[in-house]
């Protein structure tokens, strides 16, 4: 054999070598499963080497790998709370209206308070209105008929009225006779009711 085959041989056999090296090496990826079989013809399956005088038979497989986390699931947004309301306070019910008072002034601007409207018509005599005879109108009428004028007062001025009603029906109790005395009480009661239901 010639000096040229001799390096020739040598340094394919180092590469076969290498090859064979690199083969016996896993990769990474993969895993080595053995095949065993023993002298029974009982199989087991292993990734180390089979034990002495049992028949290895061994083959190179994808090492398995763990499934992909999955995405995180996109939850649809949850409406917003509404918000918080407390209960409304207790109202109480709006008053009943205080029963009618009318104010009534007379032509000579006398003021008087009446529950109902009440003009009071009635013939005054015309000296009222002519003192002096030669004024006097002629038929010699002996009076004239006159009226108030009445005027209905609001709720706030109506309940004022009531509530000194209410003192001067106190006044008139106190001071009233064994005779009046039932009927000053009736009176105070109903006024009294009329101040606590439409007045405070």
């Amino acid at each position: 054999m010639s000096r040229i085959r001799r390096l020739l041989l040598i340094s394919a056999l180092a590469v076969s070598g290498s090859l064979s090296a690199a083969d016996s090496k896993p990769a990474a990826n993969t895993v080595t499963i053995h095949r065993c079989v023993d002298g029974k013809g009982h199989v087991t399956l292993q990734d180390d080497a089979c034990p002495a005088g049992s028949q290895d038979s061994a083959r190179v497989m994808e090492r398995p790998r763990d499934a992909p986390a999955p995405a995180p699931e996109h939850l649809p947004t949850p409406p917003p709370e509404p918000e918080y309301a407390p209960e409304p306070d207790w109202v109480p019910p709006p008053r009943r209206p205080p029963p009618d008072i009318y104010v009534c002034t007379s032509y000579d601007g006398i003021e008087r308070y009446s529950e109902s409207y009440d003009p009071n018509p009635r013939c005054e005599p015309y000296v009222l209105y002519y003192p002096y005879p030669i004024d006097q109108p002629p038929g010699k009428l002996a009076c004239r008929w006159v009226e108030d004028s009445c005027v209905r007062l609001d709720d706030d001025h109506a309940c004022a009225i009531w509530k000194q009603k209410r003192k001067d029906a106190e006044s008139d109790l106190r001071r009233a006779f064994s005779d009046t005395a039932a009927y000053r009480k009736s009176e105070l009661a109903r006024i009294g009711k009329i101040v606590d239901e439409s007045c405070n």
